[in-house]
């Protein structure tokens, strides 16, 4: 992975950071106002941009572990 690749990888994670925000602020609003399953949805999109996010990081991860040299 170039560090062009992985610099526009971290760009999507902080666009799906941004979006889960959101969504979780929206979520927590439903929810005040008592619109249970409006609140629910957005919580399934928190979960679904946490995923993107995590899956982002792992990819990082597994390029670094390739390219790293372990040294005691």
């Amino acid at each position: 992975m170039s560090l062009e690749d992985q610099a526009a990888r971290l760009d999507t994670i902080a666009t799906e950071a941004t979006r889960l925000a959101e969504h979780a602020r929206v979520a927590a609003q439903h929810f005040r106002n008592r619109e249970i399953p409006r609140g629910a949805a957005h919580t399934l999109a928190v979960e679904g941009h946490l995923l993107a996010i995590r899956s982002g990081l792992d990819a990082i991860a597994v390029e670094h572990a390739a390219h790293s040299n372990p040294i005691a």
